[in-house]
């Protein structure tokens, strides 16, 4: 239900030309990751050695308004008869591609909901730059996130280095 209202709202939302409106902010996070040496799967290691390429492939990517941080965290769905979600946390509000707070929600459920946010964006966006702003930030979003568990001793959730893996464009 998540992805769904998340597909329509990004598909009927204006980007506003604001000045405080935030960019894309994946580039500022990847720019300020130092890679390590960690004991990652060397596939982790590999997709953030594309990080330049990536990023320029979303760049070339239209802008959505975006949430920075649509993840499972910040949805609470108060069980309201209408089926209401609150979304929280906006302090991340920008302009990005679509599919990128896809990204946020997937890694933070461990799903794959593209096809619910293509259902409520109901063809106002295009599936390739969803596909494409999906891919490429779960990938550079979980090779960090990967990066930073195990620079710090923590221990990956099941799955979730093949999860970030099986989903790279």
């Amino acid at each position: 239900m998540a992805a769904r209202r998340l597909g329509a709202w990004q598909a009927g939302a204006v980007v506003p030309d604001v000045p405080w409106l935030g960019g894309h902010q994946l580039a500022q996070r990847v720019a300020a990751t130092e890679w390590t040496p960690v004991d990652a799967d060397p596939r982790i290691e590999r997709l953030w050695r594309r990080r330049d390429e990536l990023l320029t492939r979303l760049a070339r990517l239209p802008a959505v308004l975006s949430h920075g941080d649509f993840s499972a965290g910040n949805l609470i769905a108060p069980g309201s008869p209408d089926g209401a979600t609150v979304v929280l946390d906006w302090a991340t509000l920008g302009a990005g591609p679509p599919g990128a707070d896809l990204a946020a929600l997937a890694l933070s459920t461990s799903t794959d909901p593209v096809e619910d946010f293509l259902t409520g964006a109901d063809g106002r966006l295009r599936r390739a730059d969803v596909e494409l702003g999906y891919r490429a930030t779960l990938a550079l979003t979980g090779a960090g996130r990967v990066h930073w568990m195990l620079s710090r001793g923590m221990q990956l959730p099941d799955g979730y280095e093949e999860f970030v893996v099986s989903r790279a464009p």
